[in-house]
């Protein structure tokens, strides 16, 4: 009897290792944006900057800040945030994949993204927001019921004007952006008063081992009390 409960607790620690390992997961993102963007996650220790483009107006490489786009690899707990801003000018928008370990793809254009528009104003040449800036304007959304859903515009192809197709994000990721005065494409015009926005994605829920974890939890708690 002695042997069978301590092979449960070492399963059961074992699942519980498992579980908390998973808890924090891993993924990669394909980022663009017309003009400027930087990321950052949230986790244990709060939000931190993963990095952005360029914050000039050309590219390096590519001819523009938005005509090629960059990956990360990262691991995070909470959400992923993404702070946007344009050059008042042409076009404005927000273009980007997410895979988790399993390849789940999370592109911009689907329900879990979500935007805040700050108010502020950027530009070319203007320095990223630090964390804590991301962290301060986070809360407020929160505590405002400031965030709302995104605009969802075209599709990553090659049709899609200005931009065309950009390499390395998904066709099925399509260009977004902010539109609390609900024009009718807030994605072709300079729109100088919603130029610095903050986008938010939430990451996928508990793992099947961790729901194994506490499944098993459960049904050893039953068996301890009959």
């Amino acid at each position: 009897m002695r042997y069978r409960k301590s092979v449960a607790l070492i399963s059961m620690s074992a699942m519980i290792g498992i579980a908390a390992g998973a808890a924090e997961a891993s993924y990669m993102a394909t980022i663009t944006a017309d003009n400027h963007y930087a990321l950052y996650v949230d986790g244990p220790g709060g939000v931190s900057m993963v990095g952005g483009n360029e914050l000039g107006a050309g590219g390096s490489p590519g001819t523009y800040n938005w005509s090629m786009a960059e990956s990360y690899t990262f691991d995070t707990t909470g959400y992923i945030y993404i702070a946007v801003w344009s050059d008042d000018a042409v076009a404005q928008g927000l273009l980007a994949d997410v895979r988790d370990s399993d390849g789940l793809l999370l592109h911009t254009g689907v329900a879990p993204w979500q935007v805040m528009v700050t108010g502020v104003t950027k530009g070319d040449g203007s320095s990223r927001p630090d964390a804590s800036e991301i962290a301060m304007y986070s809360l407020q959304a929160d505590t405002n019921s400031e965030w709302m859903t995104p605009y969802v515009g075209p599709k990553n192809l090659s049709s899609t004007a200005p931009w065309g197709k950009i390499g390395g994000i998904d066709e099925e990721a399509r260009w977004t952006w902010g539109n609390p005065y609900n024009v009718s494409d807030p994605l072709i015009g300079g729109s100088n008063h919603v130029e610095y926005q903050i986008f938010r994605l939430a990451v996928p829920g508990p793992s099947g081992v961790g729901l194994a974890a506490a499944g098993l939890l459960t049904v050893m708690g039953r068996r301890r009390r009959s």
